[in-house]
């Protein structure tokens, strides 16, 4: 017989962390979509792959910044925060090095 456990707690995850997930899934989508579609035109995609890009690189540094105001909310789950703030920072590390290689 499995064994049953119960929280009995009024905690519930950050919404601006949620958020930052969310924006932080959006962000590598659209960094997924930019880079297919300038590899799929051999580097000719111009305006939507450049449009795909700039709002990957806005979308994870708004989204980092959400998760770390996530961490002021009292009484809460951080697992959304930690989250957001580790896929965005990665994004964003990750624009920077495309861009330094473009240079």
């Amino acid at each position: 017989m499995a064994k049953r456990s119960y929280k009995f707690t009024d905690k519930k995850h950050t919404k601006q962390g949620t958020i930052s997930s969310i924006l932080g899934l959006a962000a590598l989508i659209l960094l997924a979509a930019g880079i297919i579609t300038a590899y799929g035109l051999e580097g000719g995609a111009g305006p939507s792959a450049a449009l795909m890009g700039f709002l990957s690189m806005a979308f994870s540094i708004i989204g980092f910044v959400l998760g770390a105001r996530g961490f002021h909310e009292e009484d809460a789950y951080y697992l959304f925060s930690k989250i957001g703030i580790g896929l965005n920072g990665v994004l964003f590390i990750l624009w920077v090095l495309i861009f330094v290689a473009g240079m």
